[in-house]
């Protein structure tokens, strides 16, 4: 199966001249509303697929179809698509036209093949008329691509802004595949829970579901007989990838706190200051003491190691973790510690040596989507260490909050999915990536949602605002409408 719709945003830009834009047919306007003094403007048909939640327009048998100003694409949508897309609409004469997104609509587009196009050009008008968008006014007569009026039809072009972030939209695009838009989804593909040699296991949210690998047949609902089976089923854990972290307190310490300041060795690590980064209050001396340091060592082999030392204010009891900070120092015995980049807030908890002398340093991520003030200091972290000291955090260089390592192979490369906690829809850097030990940075999916490692070693992730899953491993991808689902009615 080939891979479908992966574009998002930078696909878009990058693969034609200038972003997409989609115009959407809302309401017949009568052609007396228009100003006389609008000049036509010529337009034509798309060469490559349109698609709007599953249903491919014909261009040539549609009576509205979608056309081509200036290069851009302009999607036409009917009554029916309105409808399919969430999308309500007035029309007065005194207010002109209003559109509105209402969210997830559940509508399966209906064919529309009452057309008959066969000429290469055709003629529309730029609209006149009052046009709002969610209560904005849309100012025509200076916009690059202005709302055009075909066979007194409004169309409405769309810009990314416009249909991602005012209208929630979702927009791919691929050269092979063409251009598809995807209205907000309610979400069914969620936690991936099993897998046997033939399916998939998923928690929908409302009812458990099975995918088949093929990805050759709609989710269904798991029968009796089904859910025994996945009760037999060995249960899958969510068993760290890279082996934990042994600190291990020293018979002594060896670090020293000298007036406003913590040394090892004779060299300050730290100061006790507000500079530090952990503190808004001045320094006083019963502020200091009411912090609580606690010294442990990773040994890495060959005379290297880290240094931890845990910072815990002996005021604030519940919850105590969230007012916990982590200093860590990379110590090779013949230079000064050299501060590790990232993990203040959340322990090192997994380290892997790797062939080329370097290690991965992780601290476990939490899954899940809920933020609370008992977990909102957990962050899954990942950074790359050096031989020589030096680390770089790999969060950091994707501009990602968590990052959760799926796999690892015997080189030292990783695996990792790049995500956030938090409800930001759009960052370049959330994905499927890999990663080598010479921090070489490969994207292998532009999903982000659960991520999966199945019994036959393949990867699986899902969508978190649309119903796709793809099998990274193999490169197979399929994405389910909510009308598809087998208990959509019932939403």
């Amino acid at each position: 199966m080939k891979k479908s719709w992966l574009g998002r945003k930078q696909n878009i830009l990058t693969a034609c001249s200038t972003s997409f834009l989609l115009a959407c047919q809302l309401l017949v306007v009568p052609a007396t509303a228009q100003a006389a003094e609008a000049h036509p403007v010529k337009v034509g048909l798309p060469s490559f697929p349109v698609q709007i939640n599953g249903l491919t327009i014909d261009p040539y048998k549609a009576k509205y179809p979608p056309i081509i100003y200036k290069d851009i694409t302009y999607f036409p949508v009917t009554w029916d698509y309105t409808r399919t897309l969430g999308l309500s609409h007035t029309w007065s004469e005194s207010d002109g036209l209003r559109i509105t997104s209402r969210g997830m609509a559940q509508v399966r587009p209906a064919a529309d093949t009452q057309g008959n196009n066969r000429k290469t050009a055709y003629t529309a008008v730029p609209v006149t008329y009052p046009v709002f968008v969610n209560g904005k006014r849309i100012e025509n007569e200076s916009a690059a691509y202005p709302l055009l009026n075909f066979r007194d039809i409004t169309y409405f072009p769309m810009t990314w802004q416009f249909m991602h972030d005012e209208l929630w939209m979702n927009v791919f695009w691929n050269p092979e595949d063409g251009f598809a838009v995807v209205s907000p989804q309610r979400h069914y593909l969620s936690t991936i829970l099993n897998d046997d040699a033939d399916y998939l296991y998923i928690n929908s949210g409302v009812q458990m579901l099975k995918i088949k690998k093929s990805l050759a047949e709609r989710p269904a609902i798991l029968t009796n007989d089904d859910k025994a089976k996945l009760t037999s089923l060995p249960q899958r854990t969510s068993a760290e990838v890279l082996p934990a972290a042994q600190f291990e307190a020293p018979d002594s310490p060896l670090t020293e706190r000298k007036d406003k300041a913590y040394y090892y060795k004779g060299e300050e690590l730290f100061s006790l200051t507000p500079n530090d980064g952990y503190s808004s209050l001045p320094f006083t001396e019963g502020a200091a003491t009411d912090k609580e340091y606690t010294e442990t060592w990773l040994d890495l082999g060959s005379a290297r190691k880290i240094m931890s030392l845990r910072e815990m204010d002996k005021n604030n009891i519940i919850p105590r973790e969230f007012f916990t900070h982590y200093r860590y120092f990379f110590v090779d015995g013949s230079s000064r510690p050299v501060p590790v980049d990232g993990f203040t807030r959340w322990p090192i908890s997994r380290v892997q040596a790797n062939p080329n002398g370097t290690w991965w340093l992780t601290s476990t991520p939490l899954t899940v989507d809920d933020i609370t003030a008992r977990n909102s200091f957990m962050i899954g972290e990942l950074s790359l260490l050096q031989p020589s000291g030096e680390s770089v955090l790999v969060n950091r260089q994707l501009n990602a909050r968590e990052i959760e390592v799926l796999s690892h192979k015997e080189d030292g490369t990783l695996i990792f999915r790049a995500y956030t906690r938090a409800t930001e829809r759009d960052n370049p850097g959330f994905g499927i990536y890999e990663i080598d030990t010479k921090g070489k940075i490969t994207r292998l999916s532009d999903l982000y949602g659960s991520a999966y490692v199945s019994t036959d070693g393949d990867l699986w992730v899902t969508d978190r605002y649309t119903n796709r899953i793809m099998n990274v491993t193999k490169n197979l991808s399929k994405l389910w409408y909510d009308y598809e689902f087998p208990f959509a009615d019932q939403g």
